[in-house]
């Protein structure tokens, strides 16, 4: 049915498939033979964060440039890390045990949205997360926050009145746009909020179906994703283009300094533990399929950039606005099932354009730079509810 058709009986839309199967409780850990790859006898997460950041001083470890050249400016922070996120409720009465949990911070919720002769509904699921360094000096130690919610925006009719029942007559329903079917919000202690609008991978295949909402949908798709190589995320000068991150004139030559290309890891310097995994962030998860092996998938994507129908947005601290602004926020994410119907894991790549400034002359003079930081990561969904799972004494991360 094309966007703006009128739909006869309209029926209201609940929780997208993939929102059902993220409830509970998931986790990465140092111990999991599937999500973890042996390096230097020690197992280490497939969760990697590439975090170039602003540094005035000039490093010792850095090699003296020849008169004249750009040297210094930033330095790295790159980790494994392990992680977990809960995803918060019940998806409804009918829900099997395992996915309801009464002891839930939030549950899952629908927000009509009243548009005059139809409704939108954004049906949410909540989230919580929390990320730790799993090598280096600060080994174990809390390092991210975040919480949010999932929305799966869809279209039904209107009450005619502030309660109802009865709905309003010859209401125009509109369908949902397709491509703005999935919305992300995020909150971030740092003084950051985040708005990323998206949609679902739909199978147009023999099993295409019809979802709850009467919307032509299919989210289960076969065999394993095709995860290709990332570019490498150097910083930018802040008027050079967004995507994709091109190698800077420059930054591979003899005379200049790459962080990227060196294995920077001791104590006193863990800059750059992974060469490889820096060179291609998308590594940890290439590294996932092949120990997965996964039989089926569903993938979702969001990002701040504009996207035809609708806008997003992110909003910061004026701290944060005047030194590391937040400007760009995209992501891809997949469900990932090593039986049919079994979607026991999530893997995701994101990415956070931070506009940051550079100074190449130890503090003397700046310049404004986007600086990409890129975390991919796969983490397991642990058995029970989610209050359960995060109780289980077996479970490492408080």
């Amino acid at each position: 049915m094309p966007y703006g058709a009128t739909r006869t009986k309209p029926k209201v839309p609940v929780l997208n498939e993939f929102q059902e199967r993220l409830i509970g409780t998931w986790e990465s850990t140092p111990d999991d033979p599937e999500l973890t790859e042996e390096r230097d006898g020690k197992r280490k997460p497939l969760s990697f964060n590439v975090m170039p950041l602003p540094q005035a001083e000039k490093q010792p470890h850095k090699p003296k440039a020849k008169a004249g050249a750009r040297h210094g400016g930033f330095i790295l922070k790159n980790f494994a890390f392990t992680e977990r996120i809960r995803f918060n409720g019940t998806a409804g009465k009918k829900d099997p045990a395992e996915l309801q949990d009464p002891e839930a911070i939030a549950v899952v919720a629908g927000a009509p949205n009243r548009g005059g002769s139809y409704t939108q509904i954004a049906h949410a699921v909540f989230y919580e997360q929390q990320v730790h360094f799993a090598e280096g000096p600060e080994e174990g130690k809390l390092v991210h926050i975040e919480n949010g919610a999932w929305l799966h925006l869809g279209s039904g009719e209107q009450n005619a009145g502030p309660y109802g029942p009865e709905k309003i007559k010859d209401g125009q329903v509109q369908r949902q746009p397709p491509y703005l079917t999935v919305a992300k919000q995020i909150a971030v202690p740092h003084g950051n909020t985040v708005l990323a609008l998206g949609s679902v991978d739909l199978n147009d295949g023999d099993d295409f179906k019809q979802d709850r909402g009467g919307l032509d949908v299919n989210t289960v798709l076969p065999g394993a994703p095709v995860i290709p190589d990332q570019f490498v995320p150097y910083p930018q000068p802040a008027e050079a283009p967004r995507t994709p991150y091109p190698e800077p004139p420059g930054i591979a030559d003899p005379d200049f300094y790459d962080p990227y290309s060196h294995l920077l890891k001791d104590d006193k310097d863990f800059e750059n533990p992974d060469v490889a995994w820096t060179l291609n962030p998308n590594r940890p998860l290439q590294l996932a399929l092949d120990k997965i092996q996964p039989v089926e998938h569903m993938h979702w994507r969001v990002t701040t950039l504009p996207l035809f129908g609708g806008d997003s947005q992110v909003t910061n601290i004026p701290f944060e606005e005047r030194l590391s602004d937040v400007e760009e926020y995209w992501a891809d994410y997949w469900l990932l099932a090593k039986k049919p119907g079994k979607f026991e894991y999530l893997a995701y790549n994101q990415t956070v354009l931070m506009r940051m400034r550079v100074s190449f002359d130890e503090g003397e003079t700046y310049e404004s730079y986007v600086f990409p930081h890129i975390t991919s990561s796969v983490v397991r969904k642990l058995p029970g509810t989610p209050t359960e799972a995060r109780e289980a004494k077996q479970t490492p991360l408080q």
